[in-house]
């Protein structure tokens, strides 16, 4: 059974309802994403994979923010619409999912297409004296709610000590926060409170849950950044709108670190991710994230790349000589996959370095089983890790299934079966050139 670690309560929460929802919160999409987007989408995708291959009846939402101050002073500056430049960078977005080889959500919303109901979802706060109003400005009130903090473990009287005070604000507290703004800079729409407005961040996805999901999601994650002030603040607002919490289950992904420094815009070190991709396949940057448990900070180099690198080709060379190796004993590979010790393995709160250790401990026995010639077994062990690879989203192709491979495989064969070991060394000489061995 599945269980994954609250990052609200530090507990292990069984997920053993047959119907899940997940939930990631997406990019704002002003620009390329950066490796630091990319690992809670692949993160989320083998929890995704997982849920799937366990047969749970799964609804996954990952939303895109296209409207948002980011968005709009991008286009002023480049002279472009917004939602143009916004859509040119959510298809870039799509694509790179694609590329990553992550499996595509149920639903990607855009909060552009969803203006009517997020003002209904605000005016629904404001009935109920959740929310007021303020020059055309909307404000969500914290002091409605009292387990505000909980998601992140914040004490309100802490975060007001933090909180530079305006003299003429608006607003009842501090810590209170916009859900419709008033303005007329970039694209915006007619609200019962102004005649030009657009929504708060914090509100989009909690409605976008609510509309696709229902009043809970089982799992809502994203990057730890977003624990606050953004998820706490969907949360507060669940509990106004349906009086309970809007996740059973928080799970948060860790920060990506480069060469040993948090990335950030001030030290210039972000990364993109459509950059990675023109150094390293999708496998090799998957197998990079599945070194460091999901919630744990994560370390990019070159060096831990090009690591994950050597990694994958050990283990799919040492495939493709398991496959060469049952091809050329007559083996047909028809063994039914039996993975229960890497599911129990990944169940436990998405293991996945204990989860790479099954798939190193299963690719030490290929070369073990060929040696001993205990062909039935090697097969047995080749379809298993083949079916591990389903669910952590790494792509791997027999080469034999190439014909220029396969009569180059035969002829060296041959060239051993006739004892004509130099002919032999040769024709092993070109798997190798190949990259096959």
């Amino acid at each position: 059974m599945l269980k994954i670690k609250n990052s609200e309560t530090s507990e292990l929460v069984e997920i053993n309802e047959n119907k899940v929802s997940i939930y990631n919160c997406g990019p704002t999409v002003y620009n390329h994403v950066h490796i630091g987007n990319i690992r809670p989408a692949i993160t989320f995708d083998v929890l995704y994979r997982l849920l799937k291959y366990t047969k749970h009846d799964v609804i996954y939402v990952h939303n895109i923010t296209d409207i948002d101050d980011k968005i709009i002073n991008r286009a002023i500056e480049t002279k472009q619409n917004e939602l143009e430049l916004s859509n040119y960078y959510y298809e870039t977005y799509l694509d790179l999912l694609n590329k990553m080889n992550i499996l595509k959500m149920d639903v990607i919303p855009k909060v552009s297409e969803n203006i009517e109901g997020i003002i209904n979802f605000v005016k629904t706060l404001v009935d109920k004296n959740n929310a007021y109003v303020v020059d055309g400005d909307v404000y969500f009130d914290i002091n409605k709610i009292k387990n505000y903090g909980c998601v992140s473990h914040q004490n309100t009287e802490n975060l007001l000590e933090g909180v530079r005070k305006e003299v003429d604000t608006k607003k009842h507290n501090p810590l209170d926060f916009v859900l419709w703004k008033k303005t007329e800079i970039g694209i915006n729409w007619k609200s019962p409170w102004n005649d030009h407005g657009r929504p708060g961040w914090h509100t989009e996805c909690v409605y976008l849950i609510n509309k696709f999901i229902g009043k809970q999601v089982t799992i809502h994650g994203g990057g730890v950044d977003l624990k606050f002030p953004h998820h706490e603040n969907e949360n507060a607002q669940n509990e106004a709108f349906n009086n309970m919490p809007l996740a059973k289950c928080w799970m948060h992904v860790g920060h990506i670190n480069i060469n040993g420094q948090k990335m950030s815009k001030s030290l210039n070190n972000f990364i993109l991710a459509k950059d990675i991709l023109e150094q390293y396949d999708h496998n090799v940057i998957r197998w990079f994230f599945f070194q460091t448990k999901y919630a744990n900070p994560l370390n990019y180099s070159k060096e831990n790349m090009d690591s994950s690198k050597n990694d994958i080709n050990k283990i799919f060379n040492s495939l493709n000589l398991a496959y060469i190796n049952l091809h050329k004993n007559g083996i047909n590979i028809n063994a039914t996959a039996n993975i229960e010790d890497f599911i129990n393995v990944i169940e436990n709160d998405l293991d996945l370095p204990n989860s790479v250790k099954i798939v190193w401990e299963k690719v030490k026995l290929l070369s073990t089983l060929a040696n001993k010639k205990q062909w039935n077994d090697l097969s047995q062990v080749v379809v298993d890790i083949n079916e591990i690879f389903k669910v952590l989203g790494l792509t791997y192709s027999n080469p034999l299934n190439d014909q220029e491979t396969l009569a180059l495989v035969d002829r060296w064969n041959q060239a051993v079966k006739e004892k004509n070991y130099s002919l032999a060394d040769e024709y092993r000489k070109q798997l190798i050139d190949k990259k096959i061995i």
